[in-house]
């Protein structure tokens, strides 16, 4: 009796092990295909994504007007800034918008400060300020922000990320971006701004500026 009913127990048991681990598995199997569709639907999120991106790539560049053209090319040339560097900072900047402010007094195309890179370009060159007016024409803001882009290529001139610099310069001010320039000029500084918009403003230029580059544009110098 006793041999029969430990034989019994152990049948028991032995089911009961067995439906746990039938339910275990169960689990395992959902908790597994969820986290497997979970993963494919994020991978075809990213990759829904970069396609969207880059459709807006290439639809922003072939609507990007062509009637600054030969401004950029006349200041590229006086300064020997790459033109294509200048379109990037121009897009960036106001999109191509003459008449486009900024909240902190920006004017115009490449958002120039009346009372920062105009005042200093007025002095390089010892003539009057140009009014806030004169820097909505887009020959005279673009001569203007081109000559600053220079001026800060020069100083970061010897720079691996010179470009990189210049752009901190121009967005946040000489004194920040010689905080930020690196010890070892062959360093890479991205890392060093703490400014967040200034770090967002420099990838979006040298974003710009590298789709310029691939498109092959026959503007570059």
């Amino acid at each position: 009796m006793k041999r029969r009913l430990k034989l019994r127990i152990s049948l028991v048991t032995d089911f009961s092990r067995r439906d746990f681990c039938a339910a275990s598995m169960k689990k395992y199997k959902k908790i597994v295909n969820a986290a497997a569709t979970w993963t494919m639907s994020a991978a075809l999120f990213i990759m829904l994504g970069a396609i969207v991106a880059l459709w807006y790539d290439v639809i922003s560049l072939r609507m990007e007007p062509d009637r600054y053209d030969s401004f950029i090319k006349a200041s590229a040339e006086k300064y020997g800034v790459d033109s294509n560097f200048i379109r990037a900072v121009i897009y960036t900047e106001s999109k191509f918008d003459p008449f486009a402010t900024g909240d902190a007094g920006e004017v115009g195309l490449m958002q120039i400060m009346p009372s920062g890179a105009a005042v200093d370009y007025a002095r390089e060159y010892g003539i009057d300020v140009p009014p806030r007016s004169k820097l909505f024409d887009p020959a005279v803001n673009i001569d203007v922000g081109t000559w600053y882009l220079a001026e800060g290529l020069k100083l970061y001139a010897g720079y691996k990320e010179a470009k990189a610099l210049a752009l901190c310069r121009y967005n946040a001010g000489n004194r920040r971006a010689r905080r930020w320039a690196p010890e070892n000029p062959q360093d890479d500084f991205l890392e060093n701004i703490d400014i967040e918009s200034t770090k967002a403003y420099v990838k979006k230029v040298m974003r710009r500026y590298q789709l310029y580059q691939e498109r092959g544009s026959d503007n570059e110098d």
